[in-house]
C-alpha cells in the first residue's frame, strides 16, 4: 500500500496543472499569513495586488478548459503575471519585514518545467532585472556583492532546476517511446499469435475439403480476411520449368482460373521452388529478382511442400517497402505447409474419382458413368421439355485390325478415335467408352437431324485420318459405323433409348459400313 501511495503521489506532482495550481495555493498562503501577521497599518496596495491575483488566476482556470487553450503560452504568460506581482509585492513589503522575492524560486523553475527551457531562461532574466530595480535605491545601504551573490545563487537554482527537468524530459520522452515500441511489440504479437491461431482452426479445415477448386477459394480467404493481403496469389508447379496460377486476389478481388495461367520460371520462382522462401524489403533495388509490376514495393513467396517435394507456391506483394516481417514469413510458411497438404489431397482425390469414371486407355468417360450421366440428362430433358439424342459409335472391321496388326495398334486406334470423338463434339456433350470397340455420345439440347450432323462429322473425321500401323512405317485407313436415337421420339427411358440406337446401329452396318443411320 505504501508503494501505490507514493506513486499516487509522483503521479499527482507529475502533472504541470497540478504544481501550477499548488503555486497558486502557496502564493495564496503568502498572502493570508501576511494579513494575519503583517503590522497593523496594512498598505491596501498589497489588496489590490491579491485581487488581481485572484482575477487573473481565475480567468486562467476559465481559458485551460476551453477545447483548443494553448497551454504552454499560457503558463508562460501566466508566470510573467506572478513574476510582476511578486516583484510589486516585494516592493511593497520589503521594508515591513516581507521576503516575497523568495516567491521567484518557484515560479521561474515552474515556467521552465511547463513553458520550455527558453521560457524559464527569459523569466529568470526579467526577474533579475525587477529585482535589481527593486533594490536600486537601497545600493548606497546594501553591499554590491550581497545582491550579486543573491542573483547568482538564484540563477545556478533556475539552471540546476531547468537542466534536470530537462534530463528528465528526454528520460520521460525515451520512456515514452519504448513503451511505444513495446506496445506496439505486444500488439504486433498478440495480432500474429491470434493469425497462428486462426490459420492453424482454418488449415484443420482445408484437410477435409476434397475439392481443389474450393481448397483455392479458402486459401485466397484466409490470406485476405486472415493476413490481409491485398495482391497475393496460388501457384502449382506444372513441370520442372512451369508454374500454373490457380487464382489470386487483386486490389481485393477474387479471380479463379478455370484454365491455370502458365508462369516459366525465373529469379524469385526458381529460388522458391528450390524450397527456400524469398522476402524482399525493396523490390526496387532488389537484384536478380523479375518484378511483376511497377506498383509493387515489397514481396514475400514461400514454397508449399509436401513430402519433402515443391508443389506450389504462395505469393503475396505489397505496394508499402518493407511491408513483411519474420512474423509474416513463419505465418506464411505454416498456410504453405497446410495447403500444401491440401492441395494435394484434393488433387489424390480429383484422379481417384476419375478413375472410377474415366476409362483408363481412352480418356473418355466409362459405361458406368455414361448409364448414371445419361439417366440424368433424360430427366433435365423431361423437365425442360427439350431434345435428347444419344449417338453410338462402332469400329468397321475392329476384328480384323486386331488379328492383323495386333493388340498394341487396337489400342492405338481406340485412343485416337476417342480423341476424335471429342473434337468433334462441344463440350456440353458426353462421349463415353461404352465397352469393347464402342462409344456412345450424350448430345443434351439436340434433335435428331442435328445429331445425324454431329455423326456424319464424326464419319468424315475418322475416314480423313491415316492411323500409323508402326511407328514411321505403314499407315492404314479405319472407318465408324453410327447409330442416333432422340429423345422422346424413340425411348423416354435410358433402356428404351440405348435399345433403338443399337437398332440405329445395326441399320448403318447392314447398309455397308461407314455410314450414319437413325431410327
Amino acid at each position: 500500500m505504501e508503494k501505490k501511495k507514493d506513486s499516487d503521489f509522483w503521479s499527482f506532482i507529475g502533472q504541470p496543472k497540478n504544481i501550477f495550481w499548488l503555486i497558486r495555493g502557496v502564493i495564496f498562503l503568502c498572502f493570508f499569513f501576511w494579513f494575519l501577521l503583517a503590522p497593523e497599518e496594512q498598505d491596501h496596495r498589497v489588496w489590490i495586488l491579491f485581487c488581481a491575483f485572484s482575477v487573473y488566476s481565475f480567468g486562467f482556470f476559465i481559458y485551460v478548459n476551453r477545447n483548443k487553450a494553448k497551454i504552454r503560452p499560457t503558463y508562460f504568460f501566466t508566470s510573467f503575471l506572478d513574476i510582476v506581482l511578486i516583484t510589486f509585492l516585494t516592493l511593497f513589503t520589503d521594508r515591513k519585514g516581507g521576503d516575497f522575492f523568495l516567491l521567484y524560486f518557484l515560479v521561474v523553475p515552474f515556467a521552465s518545467y511547463a513553458a520550455g527551457l527558453l521560457a524559464g531562461l527569459s523569466l529568470a532574466f526579467v526577474s533579475s532585472l525587477f529585482y535589481l530595480g527593486i533594490k536600486s535605491g537601497d545600493l548606497a545601504t546594501l553591499s554590491a556583492n550581497y545582491l550579486v551573490v543573491k542573483i547568482v545563487i538564484f540563477w545556478a537554482f533556475v539552471i540546476a532546476f531547468s537542466a534536470v527537468i530537462q534530463n528528465l524530459d528526454r528520460s520521460r520522452a525515451k520512456l515514452l517511446r519504448m513503451f511505444d515500441i513495446l506496445n506496439q511489440r505486444t500488439s504486433e504479437l498478440e495480432k500474429s499469435q491470434a493469425q497462428i491461431e486462426t490459420i492453424y482452426e482454418t488449415s484443420r479445415n482445408l484437410g477435409a475439403i476434397l475439392n481443389l477448386e474450393e481448397v483455392v477459394d479458402e486459401l485466397l480467404n484466409i490470406m485476405q480476411k486472415i493476413l490481409g493481403y491485398q495482391f497475393c496469389s496460388i501457384f502449382i508447379l506444372s513441370d520442372s520449368n512451369t508454374l500454373s496460377l490457380l487464382g489470386e486476389i487483386s486490389e481485393g478481388k477474387k479471380i479463379k482460373y478455370s484454365e491455370p495461367v502458365k508462369k516459366r520460371l525465373n529469379g524469385t520462382w526458381e529460388k522458391v521452388t528450390a524450397g527456400k522462401p524469398v522476402r524482399i524489403f525493396d523490390l526496387t533495388q532488389a537484384f536478380g529478382h523479375q518484378r511483376e509490376s511497377d506498383q509493387f514495393k515489397s514481396q514475400l513467396a514461400v514454397p508449399m511442400i509436401s513430402r519433402g517435394k515443391v508443389i506450389g507456391v504462395l505469393n503475396a506483394f505489397s505496394r508499402r517497402m518493407g511491408a513483411f516481417l519474420d512474423q509474416d514469413e513463419k505465418i506464411f510458411s505454416i498456410l504453405a505447409n497446410s495447403a500444401a497438404l491440401a492441395i494435394e489431397n484434393a488433387s489424390l482425390h480429383q484422379k481417384t474419382k476419375e478413375l472410377t469414371i474415366v476409362d483408363e486407355l481412352t480418356g473418355v468417360y466409362n459405361y458406368r458413368y455414361f448409364i448414371k450421366k445419361l439417366s440424368q440428362e433424360i430427366k433435365r430433358a423431361e423437365r425442360y421439355k427439350q431434345s435428347l439424342s444419344l449417338v453410338m459409335i462402332d469400329i468397321d472391321w475392329f476384328k480384323r485390325c486386331n488379328d492383323a496388326y495386333g493388340h498394341l495398334f487396337g489400342n492405338k486406334v481406340l485412343k485416337e478415335l476417342a480423341q476424335r470423338i471429342k473434337d468433334s463434339v462441344r463440350d456440353v456433350d458426353v462421349v463415353s467408352r461404352y465397352g469393347g470397340e464402342e462409344f456412345a455420345v450424350i448430345l443434351p439440347q439436340t434433335n435428331k437431324k442435328d445429331a445425324q450432323m454431329v455423326g456424319e462429322r464424326i464419319r468424315h473425321q475418322v475416314d480423313s485420318t491415316d492411323f500409323e500401323v508402326e511407328e514411321g512405317g505403314l499407315m492404314m485407313k479405319v472407318t465408324v459405323s453410327l447409330g442416333v436415337a432422340t429423345y422422346p421420339e424413340n425411348g423416354t427411358s435410358p433402356k428404351h433409348l440405348i435399345e433403338k440406337v443399337d437398332q440405329a446401329l445395326y441399320l448403318a452396318k447392314g447398309r455397308g459400313k461407314n455410314k450414319v443411320c437413325a431410327v
